[in-house]
């Protein structure tokens, strides 16, 4: 198959003008052809790289927070594991809790405080942790403000947890040359959860 021939001594006729005009239109029909064959498909391409890449970007970011909040869950998460191993420490059987209880009776009456009232209540178990129960006493002394301290203050040096939720105090009054005060408050003892119902802490004796 032949080819036409280029005819270029037709173009020798042709003014400067029209030639200079003829070579824009040229040059502007292939910078068209160009930039709608070969640019405009690969800024397509690279619009749609730039917004890949933005998109996983932005999980990347997801994904740093969530890694950091995990690191912070799991150290918190070891951290109430050895707080609540060192409360376990303090968490009596309920057996020695309640005889932690009637020892407490004990020293109250070797301090000179006169009970009036030991009324232990039902072992009640914690509903939110399933891990101990409390055991609480409602107490009636008399004596001296200054014993009912001393008592209060050695309940406050007990290795183990003994709570005093509630605490009232009557006026003082004069017995036997003495001045006396009636104290009632709550003991609450605490001990690990039993498999079995725990016996009552039974009242002190005076001896």
């Amino acid at each position: 198959m032949n080819l036409p021939s280029l005819n270029l001594d037709a173009l020798r006729d042709v003014p400067l003008g029209q030639k200079v005009a003829l070579l824009g239109l040229i040059l502007v029909g292939i910078g068209v052809g160009f930039y709608y064959y070969v640019v405009e498909p690969k800024e397509i391409v690279i619009e749609s790289v730039r917004t890949e890449v933005a998109k996983l970007d932005a999980e990347i970011q997801t994904l740093d927070i969530k890694a950091k909040h995990l690191q912070e869950l799991i150290a918190a998460s070891k951290q109430l594991e050895i707080d609540l191993a060192k409360k376990r420490e303090r968490l009596p059987p309920a057996e020695e809790a309640v005889m932690l209880l009637k020892q407490l009776g004990d020293v109250a009456i070797r301090l000179g405080l006169d009970i009036k009232l030991w009324k232990p209540s039902d072992p009640q178990l914690d509903q939110k942790t399933q891990l101990f129960v409390t055991m609480p006493t409602e107490v009636e002394v008399a004596g001296s403000y200054h014993t009912v301290a001393s008592f209060f203050d050695r309940l406050a040096k007990l290795p183990r947890i003994i709570n005093v939720p509630t605490v009232k105090m009557g006026e003082p009054k004069v017995d036997q040359g003495r001045v006396v005060t009636k104290t009632t408050f709550k003991l609450e003892a605490y001990a690990a959860a039993p498999d079995s119902k725990t016996p009552s802490p039974a009242p002190a004796q005076k001896k």
